[in-house]
């Protein structure tokens, strides 16, 4: 049997599995794909203990409603012999009331649901729009809402003087509020006590905001519900929208988002209210446990129904802590990625620093940003290159020089975090040795070109380096495609089929085409 009904053989069959698996996945789980695409998925749980007295007792929380940018799944409440509940609408808010029939008796209510959200981010014009449809009660002065007061007016007339755009007057009344000192206070703060005692929390902050902007005649409001993490809370968080051009538009003066709400703001009501109320006199505890889960944006269901459906994929891994998804995702992309660049290279024709740099320089972009990874690149390419010229005349080996480069920029990297410790510079303070390793790394081959074959061509193959990164960055930032990989991994069968027909291409490059394209033209004349 000759080499080419080898490959057959192993190309056939690699191919069939694949096909096989993949269709045999998809039909298992096309009831579950949805087209929401959320960021992020927890898993919330009320938990509230009472104890009654002599008298019934009542719990009062809102609870979630889907929207455009959140969606509520697999609601769970277990209830007790002695509770009753009930689901109502208040407004645009959604309440649940949970009563207590039993007196003197220790009681647990215990509600869940799926969350699962995405980020939503706003571009604000110069000028907004009349909106006199606005419900009237979102530019009134409240108890806790002094938007006529004098201090708050004064105030506001003061931030709006002189500002040519309804964008710039909103940017500073932002600014104004955000540069408040952030302090937890438990007692409720009004708008008023926000001004005065220049310090407060969310609600205090969100409620002066909110005052600021309809004393200027901007309907605004606020709105309340958490910011989930792996921890557990006690805590709610409130923030403000404010109604322009026919939307209300979030804005969180606490953690700095303008324009903008992440994808972990689960919210729960909006107006000036409080999340939970009870019966006085009873003895009350609660707390929200909160787990965030394995997202897979494309479908309807947590990983562990995902992982009941189709026995093959690779989330049984991360549901049992086998493997953290940042480390399986580096794992399942590394091929893809290669792939990628022995495309570029071997049918485009591009010239790059290896097949697997590229990519890993691509990986470190992923944590550094993109605009912000190229830069620290291209100065680690300026340091090393400036440092190896001394070592170079020393006649010191190779290897011994990249020692040497790396350990130069282990001193840097420390120095550099250091500096951005003192400095309060967040992202100078957490830079990762990964990256930055990696990015040494590919500094230091460019260097060796240099030396090799002189500046012009190293330059050359840099610039078609960060081509394939480019693309490799493009690729791998997509959650999508990571999510599909985990399902899915049988897709590395499929690199494998693509690679070995890759293998065998013999045709001409895409950039010989573009070379040789005046021959070719002149072969076609004559």
């Amino acid at each position: 049997m000759n080499s080419l009904n080898h490959f057959r053989i192993i190309f056939g069959s690699l191919l069939m599995v694949a096909i096989i698996l993949l269709v045999y996945k998809i039909v298992a789980i096309s009831d579950k794909i949805g087209d929401f695409y959320p960021e992020e998925r927890f898993t919330v749980n009320y938990q509230y203990f009472l104890r009654t007295n002599d008298e019934l007792a009542k719990v009062k929380s809102f609870l979630p409603k889907n929207s455009d940018r959140q969606r509520i799944t697999s609601e769970q409440n277990k209830l007790e012999t002695d509770v009753v509940f009930n689901k109502k609408a208040e407004g645009n808010n959604l309440r649940g009331l949970w009563k207590v029939t039993t007196p003197n008796a220790y009681t647990k209510i215990d509600y869940s649901f799926e969350f699962q959200g995405k980020s939503k981010s706003f571009s604000l014009p110069e000028k907004f729009r009349s909106h006199s449809t606005v419900d009237q009660r979102y530019f009134e002065s409240t108890e806790y809402i002094q938007k006529d007061h004098p201090k708050i007016a004064a105030l506001a007339n003061s931030i709006a003087e002189k500002k040519s755009s309804d964008k710039k007057v909103i940017t500073a009344l932002f600014d104004y509020v955000h540069q408040i000192p952030n302090e937890p206070i438990i007692t409720l703060t009004d708008a008023l006590s926000a001004l005065e005692q220049n310090m407060a929390s969310c609600n205090g902050k969100s409620r002066l905001l909110v005052a600021l902007s309809r004393h200027l005649g901007y309907a605004a409001r606020l709105k309340g519900g958490m910011i989930l993490n792996t921890a557990n809370t006690r805590q709610s968080h409130a923030w403000v929208e404010i109604y322009i051009n026919d939307q209300w538009i979030p804005f969180d003066t606490v953690n700095n988002h303008f324009a903008y709400i992440p994808a972990n703001y689960l919210e729960l009501y909006e107006n000036d209210e409080f999340l939970l109320t009870h019966s006085t006199d009873i003895s009350f505890d609660y707390n929200y446990e909160v787990k965030q889960q394995i997202n897979v944006p494309f479908i309807d269901a947590s990983s562990k129904e995902i992982s009941a459906m189709i026995p093959f994929s690779l989330l049984r891994l991360l549901d049992q802590g086998i493997l953290s998804a940042k480390s399986l995702i580096l794992l399942l992309l590394l091929p893809l990625g290669g792939f990628i660049v022995a495309l570029l290279r071997n049918v485009v024709g591009l010239k790059t620093f290896g097949v697997f740099l590229p990519v890993l320089i691509a990986f470190s972009l992923l944590k550094t940003g993109f605009m912000l990874g190229i830069s620290i690149f291209l100065f680690l390419i300026f340091f090393i290159g400036l440092i190896s010229q001394p070592f170079s005349k020393l006649g010191l080996l190779h290897t011994p020089k990249l020692v040497i480069s790396l350990t130069l920029m282990v001193v840097i990297i420390i120095t550099g975090s250091y500096v951005g410790v003192i400095t309060n510079n967040i992202w100078l303070g957490s830079l990762s040795f990964f990256p930055i390793i990696i990015l040494t790394i590919s500094a230091e081959r460019f260097s060796t070109f240099i030396l090799e074959d002189g500046f012009g061509k190293a330059t050359n193959m840099l610039f078609q380096t960060l081509i394939a990164v480019s693309v490799c960055y493009l690729l791998l930032s997509s959650n999508i495609l990571a999510s599909a990989l985990i399902i899915f991994p049988e897709i590395l069968l499929i690199i494998v089929v693509l690679s070995m027909f890759l293998g065998r291409y013999v045709g001409l490059r895409w950039s010989e085409l573009i070379r040789f394209n005046p021959i070719l033209n002149l072969k076609t004349i004559s």
